[in-house]
């Protein structure tokens, strides 16, 4: 299977990166694109998972993350079967008091970038009819205090995912979302994640 990852460095995306190459989620072999604005762990993750693995240091809050995660998925696979679209970030802070860039940065990063990196695949994924998977929250249908932003970007990445999932149905591509509750990452005995 052929699988771009973003939100690789750590957390949910490297579990998944992690439990791919060890065959514990779908069996075989696995080649892999991992994307992340975190180089150094990023490349950690990369040595980790094994050659099957190569990286894309890319912010998903630019505008052409999408080409760019791809265009670099097709130079290491002959194709894309899956996007685990993963990156996310997660602001703090009373709706009357954050500023507009912390709203235009969220909601770039939950939300947008999934839709770029899904356009970017479209022809990939409906030529292996292949899957895209984004991860939203809980937080997308239960609103969480002093995350109004984090909520809001996660309720809009669920109802984008659930529109692409019609309009992608037909083309053989899976669109779904995972919603988790908070997650915790295990720390080693030298303090690193």
């Amino acid at each position: 299977m052929r699988v771009i990852i973003t939100g690789a460095a750590s957390g949910i995306g490297r579990a998944c990166a992690e439990l791919l190459a060890a065959g514990s989620v779908i069996p075989g072999e696995h080649q892999m694109l991992l994307a992340d604005r975190d180089a150094a762990n990023l490349q950690v993750v990369a040595d980790a998972v094994g050659p099957a693995a190569a990286t894309c240091v890319v912010d998903l809050a630019e505008p052409d993350c999408g080409d760019r995660i791809v265009a670099a998925a097709l130079t290491h696979m002959d194709g894309i079967d899956a996007v685990i679209s993963n990156a996310g970030v997660i602001m703090g802070g009373a709706l009357a008091e954050l500023p507009i860039s912390d709203f235009d940065r969220i909601f770039a990063i939950n939300t947008r970038s999934s839709w770029l990196l899904g356009k970017a695949a479209h022809p990939h994924l409906k030529e292996s009819r292949g899957a895209f998977v984004a991860t939203a929250s809980m937080s997308a249908t239960q609103p969480t205090p002093a995350l109004g932003f984090y909520s809001s970007s996660k309720a809009a990445l669920l109802m984008m995912i659930r529109q692409l999932s019609i309009e992608w149905g037909p083309d053989g591509i899976r669109c779904n979302t995972v919603s988790p509750g908070p997650t915790y990452q295990a720390v080693d005995e030298v303090g690193g994640g």
